[in-house]
């Protein structure tokens, strides 16, 4: 991947020596089209799923900040560059998109979820908390695995799981 990378930075370098500028412009189309291609993957898992789920929001805010800068900065340059503030304002766009989704699937339910809480009888809900820690289960706020992420690590990968005695064991799935 080094070698094909070098490779370019030559080829682009020689074509811009004779003038040729079309190469730089595909390149960095190409780049634009790759990166929403990724984002896009996680509108499909948000649409099929109707949550948002293995995204790292963190990860998100500073991407689309990156994005925001970039397109601010492009305004600051002595010539408007048209194909430098679609390249930019499709990312960010697109991640903002995944934030709206993140409220609109994830936190308004957490939110909902809360306030009935307190409206409702306390006991029901210590009854299921108890019985809950007895079991040693884990409550979560959705029972969907995590099968999209940013970062992707072998540890999303083991399940853990409990013997007969109470001994943890643990299973490497195929999902």
């Amino acid at each position: 991947m080094g070698g094909i990378q070098a490779a370019l930075i030559v080829a682009l370098r020689k074509a811009v020596e004779v003038h040729i500028s079309w190469p730089i412009t595909l390149m960095a189309v190409l780049s634009a089209v790759l990166l929403a291609a990724g984002v896009l993957r996680h509108y499909w898992d948000i649409y099929i799923h109707r949550t948002v789920r293995g995204i790292s929001f963190i990860f998100v805010g500073i991407d689309a900040a990156g994005d925001l800068f970039s397109l601010v900065s492009v305004f600051f340059q002595p010539q408007l560059d048209i194909l430098g503030m679609v390249i930019y304002g499709t990312e960010l766009v697109l991640w903002l998109g995944v934030f709206a989704a993140g409220g609109y699937y994830n936190f308004l339910p957490w939110i909902k979820k809360r306030i009935d809480k307190h409206h409702s009888s306390g006991a029901q809900d210590n009854d299921l908390a108890a019985e809950a820690n007895d079991q040693n289960i884990g409550i979560t706020l959705h029972d969907l695995p995590s099968s999209t992420s940013v970062f992707r690590t072998p540890s999303g990968q083991i399940e853990t799981i409990r013997g007969r005695g109470g001994q943890r064991q643990s299973m490497i799935s195929d999902a």
